[in-house]
């Protein structure tokens, strides 16, 4: 009976083990089949992914090929590669490529920026008129000068040199507007100029910018502690949050920083800019310059209002663009204010700040994209 039992746990013991190592057969076995899956999904996805960065590849060789139909297919019996390109925003072109091989699909976007408005590329650019105020007025503006209005002379002793003038010039050609962000059917409003420029901020790290709140006075020196930021935006209520830009350290070499104001921006120009910085200035309301020493200032100057520069009393210089939707005045102007133009785009790119802005002149986007993401 003894020797029965025995038996009967060896057969037992047998049995369990038999059971263990099916088990881990098993487990084995569908361990194996799910890597070799995994591997064959892995396999799959990447072959669409650089199927689709083929058709990456093939647009940026040749932009001009979605120009008629918008589209572009290529495949075969096992994969497909398929680009489309969308213009629907002023701001930039998004060129998306999808590949396809064995079912599985991966797609890949570019941006590419568009070009920089026609305004960009002159010294001066007003929609209105440009009238001398001042009982002198010591000015010169070199390159290109363009007015939708015209030339007021209303000086006394007033010496005004401008290189080169066009009078009467299409609206869209010398200023800039706000697209209809409310989406009330309306563009160029102020709820617009508002909504853009939160939604810009929104496209920035938050390190790069400064965003300030209220229907106060702000005073803004450019000095170390704003070292890094791109966009400083102060928003009030209209005609508001006004800035009084003063003299500081000034920006470092290659620092670029644009101030944005939903009042009037006073630049109280002191000190010479550095080399390659830009101190950008973009008010809703109003520009108004004054100078008391030599000073001299790099970027771009852009208000939907009047743009003024007025009780200057040393050499000034402006190098870079002045965007006046309401026109400019130059009042008393006692040594001689300087406009140069200079490129304030990088490869036709418009400064921090400008990106919401729209102009009439130039059509098109820029040669290479700015931003790259699978999707």
């Amino acid at each position: 009976m003894k020797k029965l039992n025995n038996k009967g746990a060896v057969l037992i013991l047998a049995y369990i083990v038999l059971f263990v190592l099916l088990t881990l057969s098993a487990g084995i076995a569908s361990f194996n089949i799910n890597e070799h899956n995994y591997a064959r999904r892995h396999y799959f996805s990447t072959a669409a992914f650089w199927l689709a960065e083929a058709g990456i590849n093939i647009f940026i060789k040749d932009p001009r090929m979605l120009d008629q139909t918008g589209s572009y297919t290529m495949h075969d019996e096992n994969s497909m590669v398929h680009v489309t390109k969308d213009d629907a925003s002023f701001r930039d072109r998004i060129v998306t490529a999808t590949g396809t091989f064995a079912g599985i699909e991966k797609s890949i976007q570019i941006t590419y920026p568009a070009k920089a408005p026609e305004v960009f590329r002159n010294t001066v650019s007003a929609n209105g008129d440009l009238v001398i105020e001042g009982k002198k007025a010591m000015v010169a503006i070199n390159d290109k000068t363009r007015l939708n209005g015209k030339t007021i002379d209303r000086g006394e002793h007033s010496r005004v040199f401008i290189e080169d003038k066009n009078e009467g010039v299409t609206a869209s050609l010398v200023s800039l507007t706000y697209p209809d962000a409310n989406h009330n059917g309306i563009a160029d409003e102020f709820a617009d100029f508002v909504q853009v420029n939160r939604d810009i901020l929104k496209s920035y790290p938050s390190e790069e910018v400064l965003y300030i709140k209220g229907n106060g006075t702000y005073l803004i020196a450019p000095n170390s502690s704003l070292e890094g930021k791109k966009i400083i935006y102060v928003e009030g209520e209209e005609g508001n949050g006004n800035v009084v830009i003063l003299f500081g350290e000034g920006l470092k070499k290659d620092q670029k920083m644009t101030v944005i104001s939903t009042g009037t921006v006073v630049h109280n120009q002191t000190g010479f800019a550095a080399p390659d910085s830009q101190l950008n200035i973009i008010s809703w309301t109003g520009y108004w310059e004054t100078a008391a020493f030599p000073a001299s200032h790099n970027g771009v100057i852009y208000t939907h209002g009047i743009a003024r520069f007025e009780n200057i009393y040393d050499t000034t210089v402006t190098n870079g663009s002045v965007i006046a939707n309401g026109g400019v005045a130059l009042g008393e102007i006692w040594s001689t204010k300087t406009f140069n133009y200079a490129d304030t785009t990088m490869d036709e790119i418009v400064p921090a700040g400008f990106e919401g802005l729209v102009g009439g002149g130039t059509s098109g986007y820029v040669a290479r994209p700015d931003a790259w993401k699978a999707i």
